[in-house]
């Protein structure tokens, strides 16, 4: 065999090889809880993307941009396994044993243990992970070394009908293994791409959205899971009188309910990364107080069960009793997704500001770099104007008559005074109804009766002016670095 045709013969069988390895690698995952490597290594790939790259991803592909990662880490991991069974058949053809696979299965397992997940945040051999991290990785890989050897890149001495019959086993264990990923990721990426959290309500936005439909952004693709028994809350720092609570501690101090809006960062124009819910929990300036703030105190800084920080000045916390640390959503526990047992509310903010899974509040000297504003998202955060369309959809058939135009608009603390409509690409303006809020920290649901004159295609337009007179940005601005501007836009067609 020449070594072209050695080295092809290789990469084909280091794929397969590979594909197995991952597949069991995910159903390591789900049955002893071994941590899949495409996940281990998002933070350090999201730590080295610019943040420009990364905010344009994020404008572009919203929740699938988790899927397109992962889905490249894994194709990475193939191909790479591919290209060492390459190397292992050409070696194979100077070095005719039956532990040249092992061989360089043993080294990609070193590269794993040594580099990989030390750099992912799993310790030295994935250690942290727990002592039986190593060897289940030098399994993987032995099962890597067996495609290897029986599918074409062992000793040429063995019989060819033999090996062809072995080789069946590992294309089998393959095939089975790949079908079992895809129905392990599948369900989760077919939600993640086509029907993300916050997404299938259809007609008008009601005042509070159900907790199902309550969007839901984070940086992990696997969340923690916080045990409510043994969970306790940090609160020190630069303060006289640290502490500690449980969760029960936390329900039994004076409680504060507060309907609020929230909104991540990166929702774009129009879009649905934006809930309302009714939160219960307690103000931070009393926790804070109750720590006894040190005279060089100026910031409080958050730190969460997933290693998300966030740091805010302490006197926004002090003259803002809305500041919240929650532990109910509409009368409710918090869902584990939504940061069970307790997360950081701060209206008037996007999403960021508040981290979910909160571990510690401690009082600092000076700004902690929250995780996205490391990657260059802005470190203020705080909410613009913005307004939507629920009704009618973007590119729906009305017939003539009376039509209903919806939606929501939202400007954080500052209110919302004015929302207008325009059905002529903005050329003019007439001015919408709108409820009162459930407060003065939640969005309006505004309302008109449009009479178009006559069939044909219309370009609608929306936007509100905040209680202080500032009329919303007009300027389109995608949501890196400090959220998405402009008017919201949709197309119609008016039947006759």
């Amino acid at each position: 065999m020449t070594r072209r045709a050695a080295a092809w013969s290789g990469f084909g069988w280091g794929c397969i090889g590979g594909a197995t390895l991952v597949a069991l690698m995910y159903w390591g995952g789900a049955i002893i809880g071994l941590r899949p490597l495409p996940q281990l290594l998002n933070e350090p790939i999201l730590s080295l993307m610019p943040g420009f790259v990364f905010g344009f991803l994020i404008d572009t592909l919203q929740h699938a941009g988790k899927v397109v990662e992962e889905v490249g880490l894994i194709v990475a991991m193939v191909v790479a396994l591919g290209a060492l069974g390459a190397a292992s058949a050409v070696a194979n053809l100077r070095w005719t044993s039956t532990w040249v696979p092992f061989a360089f299965a043993g080294l990609a397992w070193v590269i794993v243990v040594v580099i990989l997940l030390p750099v992912a945040g799993a310790g030295m051999l994935g250690l942290n992970d727990g002592p039986a991290t190593p060897v289940t990785w030098a399994a993987l890989f032995a099962i890597y070394a067996v495609v290897l050897q029986f599918g074409g890149t062992g000793p040429p001495d063995v019989d060819l009908g033999r090996r062809r019959l072995l080789a069946a086993v590992p294309v089998g264990i393959a095939a089975v293994s790949v079908g079992g990923l895809a129905l392990r990721l599948f369900p989760d990426w077919y939600e993640a791409i086509f029907n993300p959290p916050g997404s299938g309500l259809g007609g008008i936005s009601p005042e509070i959205t159900p907790v199902g439909n309550f969007y839901i952004v984070s940086k992990n693709f696997v969340d923690p899971s916080v045990d409510g028994q043994s969970w306790r809350l940090r609160v020190g720092g630069l303060a006289d009188k640290p502490f500690s609570l449980s969760l029960a501690d936390l329900r039994a101090l004076p409680a504060t309910e507060e309907y609020v809006t929230l909104e991540c960062i990166s929702n774009n124009v129009g879009g649905d990364q934006m809930s309302t819910g009714n939160f219960k929990g307690v103000a931070l300036r009393d926790l804070v107080a109750m720590a006894g703030p040190q005279a060089q105190a100026g910031w409080v800084a958050f730190k969460a069960r997933d290693g998300y920080t966030e740091s805010i000045p302490l006197s926004l916390v002090t003259g803002a009793p809305e500041v919240l640390v929650v532990y109910e959503l509409d009368g409710a526990p918090l869902p584990m997704s939504h940061g069970f047992p307790a997360r950081m509310l701060i209206p008037g903010h996007y999403g960021m500001k508040g981290p979910k899974w909160l571990d510690s509040i401690d009082l600092v000297t000076q700004e902690a770099r929250g995780y996205w504003e490391q990657q260059g998202w802005d470190h203020n955060a705080v909410v613009k104007t913005t307004s939507r369309f629920d009704v009618p959809q973007d590119g729906e058939i009305i017939k003539v008559g009376a039509i209903q135009v919806a939606g929501v608009a939202f400007a954080g603390l500052r209110g919302i005074s004015k929302v207008e409509y325009s059905t002529d690409g903005g050329s003019s303006w007439s001015v919408a109804n709108f409820d009162a809020p459930l407060s003065k920290l939640t969005w309006v649901i505004w309302r008109a009766t449009w009479s178009p004159n006559s069939h044909g295609s219309y370009t609608l337009r929306v936007r509100a002016t905040d209680a202080a007179g500032s009329l919303q940005d007009s300027g389109n601005a995608p949501s890196y670095p400090s959220g998405s501007s402009g008017y919201h836009t949709i197309h119609v067609n008016v039947s006759g």
